[in-house]
């Protein structure tokens, strides 16, 4: 039996003709989003009025075959063991229930006990072992020919070969807790109450009178989100907890919080949390509030008590987008807001004073034009904006982030998760902030006093400056934030007043939100370990800063970067950009699917990987020899990957990678260097 089969969206020919995107709003300038007529547009910019296109199909990657075939795979963190199973027509595992279905618990389990896992780690890939493995067509019955029975098993597993390789990871020595959705929902408000934010759990209604539930942050009077819910799929609140983690809750402030109300934070003592949240109370207090035609309903956790309300229409919002075929199309949404509004929080400080943005114009698309950059002013042969200094553009205003304000201060909260500091920054007269360098076009640079570097944390919170974070983005704190390092564009600009106003405009309410730990991530061998049982190669690059220590306009520190990758893939230049080995490591495992599915062979007659691997001895943790090579040749980018051969060493230069050395430890491969 063939493991691949004919692309059923290009029958094989590696190119499709479809219907044109134009077809979707009919013969006509300006379309409904929602519309579809199957009519041509005569101006159309793709088909010319045909009504049809050719493209190449894309499923396929113009092959025109698809290939047929699932791998599920089980690792052991603690012994480096792994165990396979591949999936092909006539091999089923498990076979398909009543309903022509496969599911993965029982593999999953099988395997778990062949390797000696005890317990699945939830953060090593976005996989459930209760997912579904595969879907059988109606056609499909036990009793028919070998041939055909296998043909319409080929094409329920090709719908997989977007991704054909899960790898579920865990441990013999630990179990994970089961979940329990009332701790979690009580974590999160205690969290609310650290950071001084609204916690909002919120249900509206879908078509057909369903109801889908959310739950997220959001800053107190920030306007309820046109369809905050996209992604979201949980029928019932216990769904939506499991669903939601801190990070995901998070997740999106920036937007929801763009036209919220400016006020500094005072600290407050918790009005306290309750140890469990009644779920059943919760709910059924949420749903209370969704009758008649009500749309939605909110419980938002406030000042240690929840606020039900429900969520009432206001009118329509609409927004207009351009197609590539030359159509306008116009989409309309439903704008709500709270029946009532809960009381101020009691944390809520003074009002904070702000400008309009001189950027942008509220409810237009004209923004800053770029002949205004490094200029004094506009340029009057622009042919973007004939010298009036504003364009129309699709983007936001890069200034203000489309809020149209410039807060005067900006309120500053850093955090552990269990200590948290409030600040409120505020530029005073005359404040200290000596030119300590010179951009290349002349601007002068300066650095702001001790107060205004965020740096001064990491010793308050005993970390280093490298893992403070941004709490909402999980990207590293900007280096000129550390520093208190700011730019001048124009003369006479006080540069306190210009840090606090371009940090504070660019904010959700002027607000900054830093996490202050290390990151939550695995230890480095381990994931050496993973990728020695997956037969894989584990790429490190190294980058040493040190020669650029005390340059202003340079990366200071250190630089990491991960990847798994297949063991035959060639390595090049590597430029890492993880403050921290601990940040490098958790951002791989967040990836882990992506960098699974990049190992996978591109040609669907090469077999999905299926490792088998016999326990194996701990991988020692290579980072401090890297170090020691990265010291070596400060400046430049060392690369390191490592297999089940060995290690090899690459220099990063402007024309490629240079070999270094290649052995079967680091140990050896350092020493051959002679440093």
């Amino acid at each position: 039996m063939s493991l691949t089969v004919d692309c059923d969206d290009c029958g094989g020919l590696g190119f499709r003709v479809r219907r044109c995107e134009c077809t979707w709003g009919g013969d006509r300038l300006i379309v409904e989003g929602g519309e579809y007529r199957d009519e041509a547009y005569a101006d159309c910019r793709l088909c010319q009025g045909d009504g049809s296109v050719a493209e190449p199909c894309h499923r396929c990657g113009r092959g025109g075959r698809r290939r047929a075939q699932l791998v599920v795979t089980v690792v052991n963190l603690d012994t480096g063991a792994a165990a396979s199973r591949r999936l092909v027509p006539g091999r089923l595992d498990p076979p398909p229930d009543r309903e022509r279905v496969g599911r993965a618990g029982k593999l999953v389990a099988r395997l778990c006990d062949a390797v000696g896992v005890r317990g699945l780690r939830p953060r090593w890939g976005r996989r459930s072992a209760e997912e579904t493995l595969y879907w059988l067509p109606p056609q499909w019955r036990p009793e028919l020919a070998a041939r055909e029975r296998w043909a319409l098993e080929a094409e329920a597993l090709a719908r997989h070969d977007y991704d054909p390789w899960w790898v579920f990871v865990g441990r013999s020595s630990e179990t994970s807790p089961p979940p329990d959705p009332r701790a979690e929902l009580s974590r999160l408000c205690a969290l609310a109450d650290l950071l001084q934010l609204d916690l909002v759990v919120e249900a509206r209604r879908r078509s057909y009178h369903e109801v889908v539930w959310d739950i997220r942050y959001e800053l107190p009077g920030s306007p309820v989100p046109l369809d905050p819910q996209v992604h979201a799929h949980a029928w019932d609140l216990p769904s939506a907890i499991a669903d939601t983690s801190f990070r995901s809750a998070m997740c999106g402030l920036d937007e929801r919080g763009r036209h919220a109300p400016l006020h500094t934070v005072r600290p407050v003592a918790a009005a306290g949390v309750p140890p469990e949240v009644d779920l059943d109370r919760l709910g059924r207090a949420v749903l209370a509030e969704l009758v008649g035609d009500a749309p939605g309903a909110q419980a938002i956790w406030r000042d240690g008590r929840w606020w039900n309300t429900a969520l009432h229409p206001t009118g329509s919002v609409e927004t207009l987008h351009e197609r590539e075929t030359g159509q306008i199309v116009r989409y309309v949404a439903e704008s709500l807001r709270r029946a009532t509004e809960p009381p101020d929080p009691a944390w809520w400080g003074e009002p904070i004073p702000h400008r309009p943005c001189p950027d942008c114009r509220p409810g237009s698309r004209l923004r800053r034009c770029d002949c205004r950059r490094g200029a004094s002013g506009p340029d009057p042969k622009c042919p973007d904006c004939s010298g009036a200094g504003l364009a129309p553009t699709g983007r936001c205003c890069s200034t203000c982030r489309d809020s149209g304000r410039i807060p005067a201060a900006v309120a500053v909260t850093v955090t552990d998760l269990r200590r948290v500091s409030h600040e409120t920054w505020r530029p005073d007269v005359d404040e200290a902030a000596p030119v300590v360098t010179h951009q290349p076009n002349g601007k002068p640079v300066h650095q702001l006093g001790p107060h205004r570097r965020l740096a001064r944390y990491a010793t308050t919170f005993g970390v280093r400056p490298a893992d403070l974070t941004r709490l909402d983005s999980d990207w590293p704190v900007d280096q000129d934030l550390l520093d208190g390092i700011v730019t001048v564009d124009e003369p006479g600009i006080d540069p306190a007043h210009r840090h606090v106003e371009q940090l504070a405009a660019r904010l959700p309410g002027a607000r900054l939100f830093v996490l202050a730990a290390v990151p939550d991530a695995p230890p480095l061998a381990d994931l050496l370990r993973l990728a020695h049982a997956l037969d894989l190669t584990a790429v490190l690059t190294y980058r040493d800063h040190r020669l650029d220590a005390g340059d202003p306009l340079k990366i200071q520190g250190e630089r990491w970067r991960i990847r798994l990758a297949a063991r035959d893939a060639q390595v090049g230049a590597e430029f890492p950009f993880g403050a921290s080995v601990e940040a490098a490591v958790a951002r791989c495992v967040e990836h882990l699917d992506s960098h699974l599915l990049a190992a996978v062979p591109r040609e669907p007659d090469r077999p999905v990987p299926a490792p088998q691997a016999a326990p194996s001895p701990p991988v020692p943790d290579p980072a401090e020899l890297l170090r020691r090579v990265g010291r070596h040749y400060a400046g430049q980018p060392v690369v390191a990957a490592f297999d089940r051969t060995g290690c090899r060493l690459w220099l990063t230069e402007e024309s490629g990678v240079v070999p270094l050395a290649q052995a079967a430890t680091i140990d050896d491969a350092v020493s051959a260097l002679r440093l």
